[in-house]
């Protein structure tokens, strides 16, 4: 494991090593390393600081592949957009003359681009390990789909293979691009992002949804804001249809102003047509609504006024309820809205001993959206899939910071942001991890929570 200090200055995120090389600025693979022409590597620079050398590497907005399936798992075409990135960072090493041996195949040490989604080889010129792959090896071995029994087959045979001393990531390619053919006159299988989470994952983030996607203080919604409009529509068609008879019929006009006039006329036609067409179809989905089933209306008409159900009682639902005489319970409004959800229904009641242990309360006047840490580890950030909550604030990263929980102790670790994670005003460094407390202060970005 590589001994990784983090430095953070104005813009930007460096993980810094030592240089162990004399004269490295005369050294051929670190002169080609610091001149930055390998977007597939980490843009890296040399500076000297009280006489040692040390490598700047740039991993501003980039997360590691450690960070990035923490918790999570690996289908078949993950693996392999992965080695075969991994593969194409080898060749490019190799035609540029590079010692391949340098590449980090560490977990904690395999970077992934968010923009672009491409993975991000690490070349350490001092780097030494006897076994490179078995790491690398060993990571996917214990996050593969299990329940992928051709992914699994694979994997073994590429971790057996890889004891090999004359194994490299091209034989793994080669395993995998067997297993394919061998599937290949079975179903025919969707081809899988990069490093995309699977679909469970991405459904159960809890994503925010917009400020203008709320009705929010009595807000029309959209589909009468929808039909208002065919109403003035039409109303403004039969002013424009009366002002041209006017014109028609008290002026003196040239053949060119006729022509003019004739074609404003088909013009407030249209719109007239499409005006009342608009208003009839509003009308006719007013009245399906009407006649629409009882149990596809809104909950509140199935209670009258004597059944509201409070938060009280759906939360005290099964906690001693009251006998009638007879000994059985009498159903309450909320008895039957729960028999209801639980045949189908659309309202959901969330019992209180699901609630989360752990909570970041927003301070914010403009954000209201506190966060509920339901499990561990637990993401923040704002790309949608990649995270466990969604910020949908220019301010955040993609993925920005990461909770975990040791015993009853939460870290909190900041993940490469742009903008920074802060607990009690003090920004972390990149990957550093802190501890956090009942009234902390969190922030992220620009957007500020209280952790209770």
């Amino acid at each position: 494991m590589l001994e990784a200090k983090y430095f953070r200055d104005y813009r930007h995120n460096y993980m810094i090593l030592p240089c162990g090389l004399a004269q490295p600025e005369k050294n051929y693979q670190c002169k080609l390393l610091i001149s930055n022409k390998f977007e597939e590597m980490l843009h890296c620079s040399l500076r000297h600081v009280n006489g040692a050398a040390y490598l700047y590497y740039d991993i501003s907005s980039r997360t590691t592949l450690e960070s990035l399936y923490r918790g999570r798992q690996f289908s078949f075409g993950q693996v392999r957009e992965l080695l075969e990135q991994l593969c194409g960072i080898y060749c490019r090493l190799g035609d540029h003359f590079m010692d391949e041996t340098k590449l980090v195949l560490l977990p904690e040490h395999i970077y992934y681009d968010l923009s672009r989604k491409k993975y991000i080889g690490l070349f350490y010129p001092d780097y030494e390990e006897d076994k490179p792959y078995e790491a690398l090896m060993d990571y996917l071995l214990e996050h593969m789909d299990s329940q992928d029994e051709r992914l699994a087959d694979v994997i073994y045979q590429i971790y057996e293979r890889a004891e090999e001393s004359t194994f490299s990531l091209f034989d793994a390619m080669q395993l995998l691009g067997e297993q394919e053919e061998i599937c290949a006159d079975g179903e025919n299988e969707t081809n899988e992002a990069a490093v995309f989470i699977p679909d469970a994952v991405a459904v159960s983030a809890p994503v925010f949804p917009a400020e203008d996607s709320l009705n929010l203080c009595g807000e029309i919604p959209a589909k009468e804001r929808k039909n208002y409009f065919s109403v003035f529509l039409t109303v403004l068609s039969v002013l424009g249809i009366a002002g041209i008879a006017y014109i028609y019929g008290f002026y003196e006009l040239s053949d060119e102003e006729m022509m003019t006039l004739y074609g404003c006329g088909v013009l407030m036609g249209i719109c007239l047509l499409a005006g009342i067409t608009g208003v009839l179809r509003g009308g006719g989905k007013r009245e399906e609504a009407k006649n629409m089933p009882a149990p596809f209306l809104q909950e509140e008409e199935h209670l009258s006024p004597s059944e509201t159900v409070s938060l009280e009682q759906v939360l005290s639902r099964g906690s001693g309820p009251e006998s009638d005489v007879s000994g059985k319970r009498e159903k309450s409004g909320a008895d039957r809205l729960w028999e209801e959800q639980e045949n189908g229904g659309n309202t959901v009641f969330f019992d209180n001993t699901q609630a989360a242990e752990y909570k970041l309360y927003a301070l914010d006047r403009k954000n209201k959206r506190h966060i509920d840490l339901a499990k561990f580890p637990y993401t923040v950030g704002k790309m949608v899939g990649c995270v466990d909550c969604v910020l949908a604030d220019d301010s955040v990263s993609r993925i920005h910071a990461r909770f975990e929980k040791e015993g009853d102790i939460i870290h909190l670790i900041d993940m490469n942001s742009t903008n920074g994670t802060y607990k009690n005003g003090l920004r972390l460094q990149p990957q550093e991890s802190v501890e956090i407390e009942p009234g902390d202060e969190i922030r992220f970005g620009n957007l500020n929570y209280c952790y209770r």
